[in-house]
Order: C-alpha cells, then sequence, then structure tokens
C-alpha cells in the first residue's frame, strides 16, 4: 500500500450533508489509514476538485470515492458529473456512488442502466452504518482496481522496451518516477513507499529508502533470513515483516531469478501480494527473453 491517506469527495449542494457526512467518517480508518473527506457544492466545484486530485495523468486520482448528489444546480448535475468522470477523465477506477432526496428525478434503475456508477442510495437511506459500509467497500474496491490496472500499464511499458535490459530498467525507472508525480510535475504527498528491484542479484531498480544499493541489499538479505510463504509449485516465495515484504521469483527456464521488495504504508493485504507476484512472474519472463 503507497498511499498515506484514503480519500473520498463529497459533491452535494446541502450543507448538512456534508457536516452529517463528515461526522460520519470521523476517526473512519480503512487498512489503518486515515480518510479525508473533500467537498464540492456543485458540478463545477465537483471538476475543480477532481482535478486537483488527479495523480500523474487525468484517469488516475488520489479520489477513491465519490459520493455525489443528483440534483443540484440542475436536474441531472450528478449525473452528468459522473459521466464527466467516466467519459472525459477516462477514470475507471473511482467508485461513484449518487445519492438524491429526490429519487422521481432520477429513478434507480435508469440511473444504474444507463450510468457506470456503484450504487445509488436516497439522502433518507445515507445512515452511518450505510455511509461506512459504502466508503469502506468503495475504498477496497478501488484499491484492487487502481493496483490491477497500474501493474497492467507498467507491465505494457515495460513490453514496449524489452527489445533488451538495458530498455527495460530505463523504463522501469522512468515510469516510476512518473508515479510520484502529480498534474504539476510535483512529488504527491499522499504517496509514500520505498521499493527494490534485483534480478539475478543485480540491483536494477530502487526508489526512496532503497535507491541506495547497499541499504536495499541489507534489508534484503534480513528479510530472507526470515520465514517464508510458498506461492506456487514454481518455488516463488513471498516474506512479510511489518511493513515490509519481499517476493522472491525462482529462476527456471523462462524466468530469470527476480526478488522484489516493498516498505509501504500499512501492512500488505493478501490480495496486494497476490497481484504484485502475477505481475512479477511476467517481468520476470520478460527479462528472461530480453537477455
Amino acid at each position: 500500500m503507497h498511499l498515506t491517506e484514503f480519500n473520498v469527495v463529497l459533491v452535494d449542494d446541502e450543507p448538512d450533508v456534508h457536516e452529517i457526512t463528515r461526522l460520519a467518517l470521523r476517526n473512519f480508518r480503512i487498512y489503518g489509514l486515515p480518510v479525508r473527506l473533500h467537498s464540492a457544492a456543485s458540478k463545477a466545484e465537483g471538476i475543480e476538485l477532481l482535478n486537483s486530485l488527479t495523480l500523474g495523468r487525468a484517469d488516475i486520482s488520489m479520489a477513491s470515492v465519490a459520493l455525489i448528489d443528483v440534483v443540484m444546480e440542475t436536474d441531472h448535475a450528478g449525473l452528468e458529473l459522473c459521466a464527466y468522470i467516466r467519459d472525459v477523465m477516462k477514470n475507471r477506477r473511482m467508485q461513484l456512488y449518487v445519492r438524491t432526496g429526490q429519487p422521481g428525478v432520477a429513478p434507480e434503475r435508469s440511473v444504474i442502466d444507463q450510468y457506470d456508477i456503484q450504487g445509488y442510495l436516497a439522502k433518507s437511506e445515507a445512515t452511518e452504518d450505510k455511509l461506512y459500509t459504502l466508503v469502506k467497500a468503495g475504498v477496497r474496491q478501488a484499491c484492487y482496481t487502481g493496483l490491477s490496472h497500474a501493474l497492467q500499464d507498467l507491465l505494457h511499458c515495460l513490453i514496449q522496451s524489452a527489445s533488451s535490459r538495458d530498455g527495460i530498467t530505463a523504463a522501469l525507472r522512468g515510469w516510476q518516477r512518473q508515479a510520484r508525480l502529480d498534474l504539476k510535475g510535483e512529488a504527491a504527498v499522499a504517496i509514500s513507499s520505498a521499493l527494490c528491484y534485483m534480478v539475478d542479484d543485480q540491483f536494477v531498480a530502487g526508489v526512496a529508502a532503497w535507491h541506495d544499493e547497499a541499504l536495499a541489499r541489507q534489508r534484503r538479505d534480513e528479510l530472507a533470513a526470515l520465514p517464508a510463504t510458498t506461492l506456487n509449485e514454481e518455488g516463488d516465495r513471498v516474506t512479510m515483516d511489518g511493513r515490509d515484504f519481499l517476493i522472491q521469483i525462482a529462476p527456471t527456464a523462462a524466468n530469470a531469478s527476480v526478488q522484489y521488495m516493498l516498505r509501504g504504508t500499512v501492512e500488505a493485504p493478501d490480495w496486494e501480494v497476490a497481484l504484485y507476484h502475477a505481475y512479477l512472474r511476467s517481468f520476470a519472463a520478460l527479462w528472461k527473453q530480453a537477455g
């Protein structure tokens, strides 16, 4: 997990809704990380807010969940904002939930059929428990979807440079730098992690604390000495130690020997390890073929 907090966007023209939502999400933590609520009162403010939370490119946002009122400056302003997120920003990761105090204006089945959203609820249904459920489930799904897409994008980038191992290395380092910047080219404050790639015991790339090869090797050796969990029949393994984990891809006729180390903001859940493992097996095969 790279994030230091989870960002939730609320777009609604009723001040009371903002206050109630803020109270409902107070002291709310997911995977041990806090939730930060961002507020907007109209479609236009919502677009401005979402653009400010964009990370690297328009389809990637630091916001995991958006709670959007249907009726604001117009009867369908909220639905138009949902369409903007999906069709203009091309963001498929953010989990969208629409809320309305006037269900007759935008009937539930019609909205679900026409718009790419995850949920619909009347404001009378927006209890503290319901908000807890929607936000927690939404953040979990956004994390899984976001990491899946990010690793897919990274692998696609590496494939384009796979004519040589030097090309893969340069593309990997460039992608890691770009993934931590906002649209202004500045470091994103909500991202904090260290990572390292070693292939056939060669130091390939390191970020943050493990940019230093000596420190990375020292921590790799410490993790490698701890008990590991076997991931498959080929002998791939993972070692967990608090916020740090080490995935080792066993060398085969098709794969290079890869060691990937990550220090996140919290202990990695099982699904995160599984996604990295699947990606690293493809990376190991790509490196082997480039040789």
